[in-house]
């Protein structure tokens, strides 16, 4: 048997995200359930930093050379440095990140750098501060926008702005977060609005294909298609002499589950081979049996999607989201 994670349609596994916490100091309405909507209950129990260490180095011994320390808000975890720490000296682990809504980076950006940490993403829906108090539930945009400083002096690069775009909400400031790419070394990345547990009728009103960004690029300058060095599900271009860069991820007006590499674990150690399934297998119990997770990873390779049966158009794509966790709960 192969020591690497081949799926049985061919797609090889090397990106791991780690959730560490489902809590998050921000209440952004597309990461969180509606009140009344039929999802999973929240973990109570969440791995210790010896449970995360001993998933990441079999994952790692299985070919993953990529990990993403993710929520929730990450940084609400008050042992966040040890488990950066602990992932980072694994033999074989090519690249240690973060997701974080940049809040706490301000003062943790360089504790962080010192851990073990190269590099960070951060959430940003919202240049306009009304905006961005409206969608995160009262956030401050000036902490978010402090935090980013912070990361670039710490060196944790390169830094990506992930902007969920949401029709009637943050579409008009589409030429704003481009522009940030032409003087900064800074990423840029437009995710196009998913569906979730118990926001269909939501979803429906705020999605908005990013046709609509390449519309708005190309009135400010010619797009240069780039190599994405991540391997991850951008599609990456810069604007003719600009010195950051410009991420399109579209997971329902144009999939890339065909080149689909990952695997989330949850908090509590639940292991989700695809956003869109209800499909989990539960690590916990084998975290002491090397062995015994090692299957379990193998058997969360059979759970992968056929990316064939995948739909195209984004309603149809909606439609077959069978999902029964909130992002705030898989670790977005």
């Amino acid at each position: 048997m192969s020591g690497k994670l081949i799926d049985p349609f061919g797609r090889e596994i090397t990106y791991l995200r780690l959730s560490v916490t489902e809590h998050c100091n921000l209440n952004c309405f597309y990461c969180r359930p509606e009140p009344d909507s039929n999802v999973a209950e929240m973990s109570k129990e969440l791995l210790t930093v010896d449970e995360f260490k001993t998933i990441a180095r079999e994952a790692v011994a299985l070919g993953m050379t990529r990990i993403r320390l993710t929520g929730g808000e990450p940084l609400l975890r008050p042992d966040i440095l040890s488990i950066v720490s602990a992932l980072s000296v694994i033999d074989g682990l090519k690249d240690l990140s973060l997701t974080t809504n940049g809040i706490f980076m301000e003062r943790m950006a360089f504790q962080l750098a010192g851990a073990g940490l190269k590099r960070v993403n951060i959430s940003l829906d919202s240049l306009d501060e009304a905006t961005y108090r409206r969608i995160t539930g009262g956030g401050k945009l000036q902490d978010t926008l402090k935090g980013i400083e912070k990361a670039l002096q710490a060196n944790l690069t390169p830094v990506k702005i992930n902007v969920v775009l949401l029709k009637g909400i943050n579409d008009g400031e589409i030429r704003n977060f481009l522009e940030l790419t032409i003087e900064r070394d800074i990423d840029v990345r437009f995710i196009e609005f998913m569906p979730s547990v118990g926001r269909r009728e939501q979803w429906r009103r705020h999605f908005l294909s990013l046709d609509r960004v390449n519309e708005e690029a190309g009135r400010i300058a010619p797009l240069i298609p780039l190599e994405n060095e991540h391997g991850g599900p951008a599609r990456y271009f810069r604007l003719k002499g600009a010195a950051g860069k410009i991420g399109l991820i579209s997971p329902l007006s144009r999939h890339f589950c065909h080149l689909c590499n990952r695997f989330r674990v949850t908090s509590a150690g639940g292991l989700k081979p695809c956003l869109f399934s209800p499909d989990e297998v539960d690590l916990k119990p084998f975290i002491s049996d090397r062995k015994g997770l090692k299957e379990k990873f193998r058997e969360a390779l059979q759970l992968k999607p056929d990316p064939g049966k995948v739909a195209c158009n984004p309603d149809q794509r909606a439609e077959q989201f069978q999902g029964i966790r909130s992002m705030t709960q898989i670790g977005g």
